[in-house]
C-alpha cells in the first residue's frame, strides 16, 4: 500500500541566513528519525487554476454592471490562455512512502493501513514543524502525476480534467479459440 502527500514549499530566497540553517536543521532531524523509506519528489506539473476560473465565473454570472462584466471575462480568458500555455508549469512536490501487505487479507490490509495513516500524521506533523502544509492526494492528482510521467507534453497541452479517463491502450493477450 502506498500514501502520497502533496507538500506546500517555501522560498528559500525570502529566508534570513539563521532562518535557512534553522529550517535545514529541522529537516535533517527529521530525516535522521526516520524509520521507513520515503520518497520526496517535485514534478512539473501543468497550472492549474480551475478552481481560480469557478471563482470568476461565479462572479461574472453574480455581476449586473456590463463594463464590470467584461473586466472579469477578460480576466477568465486571460486565466485559461495561461492554464493552456505551454510555457507555464508550476513544481509540485510529493512525498510517496508504502509498506508491505504481509497477509492478504481483509485484517491484513487494515492493518497495514492504519500503519500508513499513522506514518501520515507523523509526516504532515514534521513537516509542520517547517510551515509547510501536506495533504493526500485525490485519484485525480494520482492520474494526473501518472499522466505528467508518461506523457508530459500531452499533459500540458491537454491535462486530464476527470476521473473518466477513456481507455487508449489496450494490450495483453487474447485467447483465440
Amino acid at each position: 500500500m502506498v500514501q502520497c502527500l502533496k507538500v506546500s514549499a517555501t522560498n528559500l530566497d525570502l529566508l534570513s541566513n539563521i532562518q535557512k540553517y534553522e529550517l535545514f536543521e529541522i529537516f535533517e532531524g527529521y530525516l535522521m528519525s526516520l524509520n521507513y523509506d520515503v520518497q520526496m519528489t517535485n514534478l512539473p506539473m501543468p497550472v492549474d487554476l480551475s478552481q481560480f476560473i469557478a471563482e470568476l465565473e461565479d462572479m461574472y454570472e453574480n455581476t449586473e454592471n456590463p463594463f464590470k462584466r467584461r473586466l472579469i471575462r477578460s480576466q477568465i480568458e486571460h486565466n485559461q490562455d495561461l492554464e493552456k500555455n505551454q510555457n507555464m508549469m508550476q513544481r509540485q512536490r510529493y512525498v510517496i512512502f508504502a509498506e508491505s501487505i504481509k497477509e492478504d487479507t481483509p485484517s491484513g490490509r487494515h492493518d497495514v493501513f492504519l500503519e500508513l495513516k499513522e506514518r501520515r500524521e507523523e509526516v504532515i506533523s514534521s513537516l509542520t514543524e517547517m510551515d509547510l502544509t501536506a495533504e493526500p492526494v485525490t485519484d485525480l492528482d494520482i492520474v494526473r502525476y501518472l499522466h505528467t510521467l508518461f506523457d508530459f507534453s500531452g499533459a500540458r497541452t491537454r491535462p486530464i480534467e476527470s476521473l473518466d479517463v477513456p481507455q487508449i491502450i489496450e494490450g495483453g493477450s487474447k485467447a483465440h479459440a
